[in-house]
């Protein structure tokens, strides 16, 4: 009996209008920006998220992506919110996946969602999403969506030696059981439990519940330094690649996500592929957290992929979370 493949039918984003130049949000930082760090970052401008709620951006690129796949909200299964940033309410108890089905009227969809694994968050909304849609036969249509808004002050991340520059934004995929325009072929996920805290929010939580001075992104940059990321991702690809019979020259386009230019050169380097469309939403938006990935595919697609082509999505996720997925349009 043929298994039931996972399909993507399609792919949105929503931006808010507002545009921040890079010198004009290290200057209200307090930051040094010079040709040095601006050539290494790559990063031109940012978008800025000016509403009450991040909610308000995933709801509009949630919409955008029913709108293209042409299904309406109730034939929602599931819906699973892969951000990474805090969005209406820090508690334990809200999720933005919840808010979702009540303003879309997803009655028919049950929510969830998670935060940990940064910029391949994406790629673990894909595998638990392709998991469900070949193992139970009442899930049919998924959708995952993410909305990143930046702590106010805090774009620039590591002041001192700058590792990122953050922008806003929203993004959604809707997958479904034997059908779309690319097919998931597969998932693979590798963590390194040792770096949960490399990238994290001090503030705001039960061990520091009033110091608003925390409430700041981090990263330790030793933690980070101590692993190589590029060489994880790519073993990770490079494997399922492998399990899949599929040689990495019949790759047609390699997405990864947008940390700084020198990340994305070196990424690419590694993967031995074509991360250049990374560079081209980098300069605009700088790095979208959970929204990199589909960000870059929808600039692979605006250019056209052409049929039966392979494309591989992979992150190293700072270290902590290695992921790949490889698609078949």
């Amino acid at each position: 009996m043929t298994e039931p493949r996972a399909g993507v039918l399609s792919i949105a984003s929503s931006l808010p209008p507002r545009v921040a130049k890079i010198e004009q949000i290290f200057s209200d930082e307090g930051a040094l920006l010079d040709a040095r760090r601006a050539a290494r970052l790559g990063v031109r401008e940012t978008r800025v998220f000016e509403g009450e709620s991040p909610t308000e951006l995933a709801l509009d690129a949630a919409l955008a992506a029913l709108a293209k796949a042409e299904i309406g909200a109730m034939e929602l299964d599931a819906i699973i919110d892969f951000s990474t940033m805090p969005q209406r309410y820090v508690e334990p108890a809200w999720s933005m996946s919840n808010e979702l089905q009540h303003l879309l009227g997803a009655r028919n969809a049950f929510t969830l969602g998670y935060s940990g694994g940064g910029c391949a968050n994406l790629l673990v909304a894909m595998k638990f999403a392709r998991a469900l849609l070949r193992a139970d036969e009442d899930a049919r249509t998924i959708l995952l969506v993410a909305s990143d808004v930046a702590l106010t002050g805090n774009r620039v991340i590591d002041r001192d030696d700058p590792l990122t520059i953050l922008g806003d934004g929203a993004t959604a995929m809707i997958m479904r059981r034997d059908a779309g325009r690319a097919t998931l072929v597969d998932v693979a996920l590798s963590s390194e439990g040792r770096l949960h805290d490399a990238r994290l929010i001090p503030g705001g939580g039960i061990r520091h519940p009033t110091r608003l001075d925390l409430h700041r992104l981090v990263v330790d940059r030793k933690k980070i330094a101590s692993v190589d990321r590029h060489a994880r991702a790519r073993d990770l690809a490079a494997g399922l690649l492998e399990a899949r019979g599929v040689p990495l020259a019949d790759v047609a386009h390699v997405v990864t996500p947008n940390l700084s230019a020198e990340d994305v050169v070196d990424f690419a380097a590694a993967l031995c592929g074509d991360a250049a469309p990374g560079l081209a939403t980098l300069a605009a938006h700088g790095h979208a957290n959970a929204n990199d990935l589909i960000l870059n595919l929808a600039r692979v697609e605006q250019a056209g992929i052409a049929e039966d082509a392979y494309v591989l999505l992979a992150s190293h996720g700072l270290g902590f979370l290695a992921g790949a997925a490889l698609l078949r349009y």
